[in-house]
This record gives structure tokens, C-alpha cells and sequence, in this order.
């Protein structure tokens, strides 16, 4: 037993550790989502004041015709390439686009993941620590929980 002790004292220590900084994080999530959720609520709701006087794109003082995206960057309509709604496009800020086919793509992704259960079943069953090959499947969305919407 007495060489037992210290490995226990060691690891529950270590996990404890471990714990209050997933507590830590998952504190820093849930209030970034409510400021989201708050975010969104006041777009949704509220009028929005566009100030921009200068075109993100070539920087030259903003006149009609010009587009306002809800993030805040303002263009000349003729600095931003014309969407073809026949195809289903939409205007889309090009300063933010980089940032939102990111996000889309991983979105995509964790969509495509969620119906191959074959993948998360082998995962489990190859993993050591099974609470936390479940915990990363969660944590990358890939499991997905009703009404987590």
C-alpha cells in the first residue's frame, strides 16, 4: 500500500488539476455563447447604425451605391463583385468570407461525421480511455444532442 499512495496522491492531484481547468474553459465557452446569444438577439431585433464613411475594399470615401454588411464593413457596390442569384449566391462581405468558409467547411464537416457511426463506434473501441474518446466527439460536434440548438 505504501507504494500505491503516492502514485494515487499523484494522479488525483493531476486530475483534479485537469478538472478545474476544463471548468475554467468550459466557464469561458458558456459566457462567449451568451454574449453571442445576446449578439444575435440584438440584431435580430434592434436597428443597426451603419458609420462607416470609408469603403473597406479601396479605402475611398463611401457613396451611393454602396452595400453595408451586418459586421460592420461598408463597400462601394461597384468594389464588390455582384453576386448571380440565379445560382443561389448572396452578397457576402469578402473581408469576413475567409473566416465564414472556415466555419461553413467545419460545420460541413461535423454534419457529415454525426451519421458515420461506424467511425465513432470504432474510435471507442480502439481508444483506452473511452470517457474520452466520447468527450472529443462531443466537443467537436460530431455527437449531436437535441434541443443543443
Amino acid at each position: 500500500m505504501g507504494l500505491i499512495k503516492p502514485y494515487l496522491q499523484k494522479t488525483i492531484e493531476r486530475e483534479r488539476r485537469d478538472i478545474d481547468s476544463n471548468q475554467r474553459v468550459i466557464s469561458s465557452y458558456r459566457a462567449e455563447t451568451e454574449a453571442k446569444r445576446r449578439e444575435i438577439e440584438e440584431l435580430s431585433t434592434k436597428p443597426v447604425v451603419f458609420q462607416a464613411t470609408r469603403c473597406a475594399r479601396c479605402g475611398s470615401p463611401l457613396d451611393p451605391p454602396m452595400v453595408h454588411f451586418l459586421c460592420k464593413h461598408s463597400f462601394h457596390q461597384l468594389c464588390l463583385n455582384v453576386p448571380n442569384e440565379a445560382e443561389g449566391e448572396k452578397w457576402e462581405c469578402p473581408t469576413c468570407r475567409p473566416g465564414n468558409e472556415t466555419i461553413k467547411a467545419i460545420v460541413r464537416a461535423q454534419t457529415e461525421m454525426a451519421g458515420k457511426h461506424d467511425v465513432f463506434k470504432d474510435a471507442l473501441e480502439r481508444s483506452g480511455d473511452r470517457f474520452g474518446t466520447v468527450s472529443e466527439f462531443f466537443g467537436r460536434g460530431v455527437l449531436g444532442v437535441p434541443g443543443a440548438e
